[in-house]
């Protein structure tokens, strides 16, 4: 079924209420129930309180899950599940498109991947060890530890949080680690925060630019993205390069 009136909704809903919200909270505001969380932000007043009160829990949360795979939303807090609309969700808004999602009947048909995951993190971790023991250049110890995040898919701004650090910090090291010719494969990341499209047209800009300068980028881009999202796919261009 094409969904792209009901991701207009909720998409309208995310900027309007501008703050990361846990996603239970944002399905309970757009359905038109009111909460303690809901009231103290004064979310009840917004329009789009109530706007999607036409259709049920489980179609706005499977909603949801298929925008923040599109990369329309991205989970800005793991622990909380807040969520938060993306550059690739605003773009959505000025020029809508069909946007297919299942039936509810067939929600409940889905098969669950933990097991691939699973395959694909060892491998990761395998390939993070083997390139830490084939290069010639130390690693250091935050070094190591941001290694060990991609390899279980922990988003980078979450693991800097935790780390007490700033997000262009992590950016920092991962660059030094591509300098020493590591590859470096964050786009679970990227994907999930600027959405794969969005991240796609970026490298194709920098394959494409005569200099990788954020300067440049953000001359050409800074209306749509800000400078760790341009930063964050410089990575991937450069990381790709190796």
């Amino acid at each position: 079924m094409d969904a792209k009136q009901t991701l207009i909704i909720a998409l309208n809903a995310l900027v309007e209420v501008k703050d990361a919200l846990p996603k239970n909270t944002f399905v309970d505001l757009l359905m038109g129930k009111g909460n303690k969380e809901i009231e103290e932000n004064g979310w009840d007043e917004a329009e789009a309180f109530g706007a999607g009160e036409g259709r049920d829990e489980e179609f706005w949360h499977n909603l949801l899950e298929k925008a923040i795979e599109a990369g329309y939303i991205k989970i800005k807090a793991v622990k909380s599940q807040s969520i938060s609309i993306t550059p690739a969700g605003k773009k959505y808004l000025k020029k809508p498109e069909p946007f297919e999602i299942k039936e509810e009947e067939e929600f409940s048909e889905d098969i669950k991947e933990d097991g691939i995951d699973d395959i694909v993190n060892s491998a990761l971790k395998e390939k993070s060890q083997s390139a830490q023991k084939s290069s010639s250049s130390p690693r250091t110890r935050q070094q190591i530890k941001i290694i060990q995040a991609i390899d279980r898919k922990i988003a980078l701004d979450d693991f800097a949080e935790n780390e007490g650090i700033d997000l262009n910090d992590i950016l920092d090291e991962l660059e030094e680690l591509i300098q020493m010719k590591m590859h470096i494969d964050i786009t679970y990341f990227t994907n999930e925060v600027l959405g794969e499209s969005c991240v796609d047209e970026l490298v194709e800009y920098f394959s494409e630019s005569e200099s990788d300068s954020i300067d440049d980028a953000m001359a050409e881009y800074g209306d749509v993205y800000n400078a760790e999202e341009i930063r964050l796919a410089r990575i991937v261009y450069r990381s790709n390069k190796i």
